[in-house]
């Protein structure tokens, strides 16, 4: 209801300012036509004020050029109502496909935009003709959020592997259809050979909009979590190999030494004969559904709140 009022008030604000410019144009018009009636010759007073238009058009040129741009962008284009969350970009670049930094629309006039950044509550105010070479995201009228999450897996990894993952990740977003629509894509992006990872994107789509992002990100945040944990519980979680420091001043490294032990494998050979398992990973499969309880603590903790 406030936000009905606002808008009222400001489309009142904008409508009286139409008003005023139409006057200005109306009386204008009917001062020449009144001129002519008398036998003035018109033409003669406008070419006496000639050097004088001419001398403020180089200087008021450029503003009322923005100006009439932000009256387009008032009128015609009308791309944010009062209370919609937007954000700006250049248009010659591309947006951040994790989402962009919004603002609230407070106030509208002619001739400025009056908005409040959404994470710190600060106010500030953009000149209708600047927003008009820009980028306008609409949170508002971009429902259906679309969200993406990044996950690394070794080279090493077993294809079935990420087969169970893939399905584990499907039945978690199914079991929330308040929240979730579908799984929208499941892909690997990036194949990094010489950091001996494979990233692969988790994309799905949420019900809310844009325009209510603490749902959003609270959906984004619980699925970032359960992907965690469920390549914990696959023994799919990517560590990043040791990076070779070389800190001699003069001559090679043996990098043989530095990747690869000798005794290592004598160790792994003693830790099966003696039937020490703490270093050495169990061959259970594991399925889909043993990764339910995973999906249950995010239920509980819902619950608690």
């Amino acid at each position: 209801l406030r936000l009905l009022r606002a808008s009222i008030a400001n489309s009142r604000q904008i409508d009286l300012a139409f008003e005023r410019i139409a006057n200005c144009f109306f009386y204008f018009f009917l001062v020449i036509i009144a001129v002519a009636i008398l036998g003035i010759n018109i033409w003669t007073v406008f070419l006496s004020f000639n050097t004088f238009f001419l001398g403020f058009s180089f200087l008021f040129g450029s503003a009322a050029s923005n100006y009439f741009e932000g009256l387009l962008l008032i009128f015609v284009r009308r791309p944010y109502d009062i209370g919609d969350r937007i954000a700006t970009s250049n248009p010659k670049s591309d947006t951040n496909p994790n989402g962009s930094s919004t603002w609230f629309v407070d106030k509208v006039t002619l001739f400025t935009t009056t908005v409040r950044f959404a994470s710190t509550n600060e106010v500030a105010t953009y000149s209708n003709g600047s927003l008009a070479i820009l980028r306008i995201i609409n949170a508002n009228r971009s429902p259906k959020a679309i969200i993406s999450v990044l996950i690394k897996f070794g080279l090493e990894t077993p294809f079935n592997k990420i087969t169970v993952f893939r399905t584990a990740v499907e039945n978690f977003i199914n079991a929330r259809p308040r929240e979730w629509i579908a799984l929208a894509g499941f892909r690997a992006t990036r194949v990094e050979a010489d950091f001996g990872y494979v990233e692969y994107k988790v994309v799905a789509q949420h019900r809310e909009s844009w325009q209510n992002l603490g749902p959003v990100l609270q959906s984004k945040a619980d699925l970032s979590s359960f992907c965690l944990e469920a390549t914990k519980k696959l023994e799919m979680k990517y560590e990043s190999p040791p990076m070779p420091v070389n800190l001699s001043t003069s001559g090679n490294m043996d990098f043989g030494g530095i990747f690869h032990n000798e005794n290592d494998d004598e160790r792994k050979d003693d830790a099966i004969d003696t039937g020490d398992k703490g270093d050495v990973k169990s061959n259970k499969s594991i399925s889909a559904e043993d990764l339910q309880e995973v999906a249950n603590l995010f239920e509980i903790r819902k619950k608690a709140k």
